[in-house]
């Protein structure tokens, strides 16, 4: 039996990766002797399961919990890391990092960070995962002058946790801008998938509390996997800012 709760969940979501969308993954009865468990642990599970996209319910002579396309919740009204949304919806974020350095900025993040060609930025590129499975490719550049020792930190997490927690630094806004690209062989080799093969790409500026560039970045999303959805309010509805939010769908 499962000692607790994140285990019995991490075994689901094994088979569920190991599985397709749309496969069966059991009837409840089945599911409780495979995982051994109580019924009452495995609804609990599955009801948080379902509410994450994950499976879904069927009833009748052929129905049970069938896999669905899991999908992973990143508002883009707020300034947030990779790590915190997607722990917020009960998945385990990896981070490879790639590559690390000092270098001089090109033309564009030069406009970006509002540099001249003498400065320097810190430039780190990583792949990030959702339960192991890659979701996106990141490139992001930081002034050099602004942030000394930045390589030598842990760029395995959240990067605004330590530009919060080590030099002060609090994001308050971030300008994105969000376009269709194709996979060059680098990118599909190390998103897993084919090259030419649809990816989003979102290019973002990060202010700081004193509304200076903070960050540049490009992030690639697999197209496979991302859908993108907005809501924005109309006159009707007062003062309140437009709200919107990406849905990243893993798929098996």
């Amino acid at each position: 039996m499962p000692k607790t709760t994140e285990e019995l969940r991490r075994r689901i979501v094994a088979d569920i990766n190991a599985g397709v969308p749309g496969a069966k993954l059991g009837s409840e009865r089945d599911l409780a002797e495979r995982y051994a468990t109580s019924r009452s642990s495995l609804r609990q599970m599955l009801a948080a399961l379902e509410e994450a996209g994950l499976v879904h319910r069927a009833i009748g002579r052929a129905g049970g919990i069938f896999i669905s396309h899991a999908q992973v919740q990143r508002s883009l009204s707020d300034v947030i890391g990779v790590p915190a949304f997607l722990a917020n919806q009960g998945y385990v974020a990896g981070t490879r990092v790639l590559s690390t350095k000092i270098t001089a900025p090109d033309r564009v993040t030069q406009e970006a960070l509002q540099l001249d060609a003498r400065d320097f930025v810190v430039e780190i590129q990583r792949v990030r995962l959702a339960d192991g499975s890659p979701i996106s490719l990141e490139l992001a550049q930081f002034p050099a002058d602004a942030f000394p020792g930045l390589l030598e930190k842990q760029l395995g997490g959240s990067i605004y946790e330590i530009l919060e927690e080590e030099y002060g630094l609090i994001t308050s806004r971030a300008d994105e801008r969000i376009e269709a690209v194709n996979a060059t062989p680098d990118e599909a080799s190390l998103l897993a998938i084919k090259t030419g093969s649809a990816l989003l790409l979102i290019t973002r500026v990060a202010y700081d509390q004193n509304d200076a560039p903070c960050e540049f970045s490009r992030d690639l999303f697999r197209g496979d996997r991302t859908r993108l959805t907005v809501t924005a309010q109309g006159r009707g509805t007062g003062v309140q800012s437009p709200a919107a939010s990406a849905m990243v769908a893993l798929q098996s």
